[in-house]
């Protein structure tokens, strides 16, 4: 009705785990997701475990000032339909998707409009793998040893987050009507974690392909990227591909 150009909206899907061992699972985790950021965390407070394995970096800088951020959007399984590989090369997107994901690319230029900033590399958007899905990328990277902008990392994460990826465009209403729309609490989904200071950098990722665990009890968070090409049926299947590899880890670990 024109209130949008994309919201994300998210699921939950939860299960009763047989019995379940941190470290197996973990250690699953990171091979089944050779290219993310795979974590797992305890928030005392809420009694519950958390298991995260995310391709999508919010903000990294490293130590020789060379700072990073992605845009990464759109989905679709990486397997045929007789659960063979399939490359990236092979890869087919609609215009749904490659649109999708521009609304992301946008925003992060218009964030460097904000703080005036002109001279960045933006490399893609190109083809990745996460685990059993497929997603399109774009980089963008910037000098800021070169460019005298030394909190750049600080300065782009207050902007960023939540990105379009997680909340949608523009960015006020779309977490307004989520807020009232979505039935349940997202907690730590797609919010932000990761290390700083490790070497001397700054690692931080959108807490997603994430899974609570509490009581034995599984809680795994999904969400897909709505616009007006949105094919409801195909937005839902999204979101099982999103929780099913995390599934299979945990359910025979």
């Amino acid at each position: 009705q024109g209130h949008f150009q994309k919201v994300v909206l998210s699921r939950t899907d939860e299960t009763l785990l047989p019995a379940f061992d941190l470290y197996e699972a973990f250690l699953k985790l990171a091979k089944a997701y050779p290219n993310a950021f795979v974590s797992a965390f305890f928030i005392p407070e809420q009694g519950a475990i958390w298991l995260c394995a995310t391709p999508e970096v919010l903000v990294q800088q490293n130590a020789e000032g060379i700072f990073k951020t992605v845009s990464l959007a759109g989905t679709q399984t990486a397997l045929d339909p007789q659960g063979n590989p399939i490359s990236p090369q092979q890869a087919s997107w609609t215009q749904k998707e490659i649109e999708e994901q521009a609304f992301v690319s946008r925003y992060i230029i218009e964030c460097f409009k904000r703080i005036r900033l002109r001279e960045y590399v933006e490399n893609g958007p190109k083809t990745v793998l996460a685990g059993n899905l497929m997603h399109l990328k774009s980089e963008f990277l910037v000098d800021t040893k070169t460019l005298g902008v030394a909190h750049l990392a600080t300065n782009m994460l207050e902007m960023l987050h939540p990105t379009s990826a997680v909340c949608g465009t523009p960015k006020v209403e779309a977490m307004a009507w989520i807020a009232q729309a979505e039935k349940h609490d997202r907690e730590m989904y797609a919010g932000f974690l990761g290390p700083i200071g490790f070497e001397q950098s700054v690692n931080i990722f959108v807490n997603l392909r994430t899974v609570k665990i509490k009581n034995q009890q599984a809680t795994f968070y999904a969400g897909c990227g709505i616009t007006e090409d949105s094919i409801p049926e195909k937005e839902w299947e999204e979101t099982s591909m999103k929780c099913r590899t995390l599934k299979g880890i945990l359910m025979y670990s």
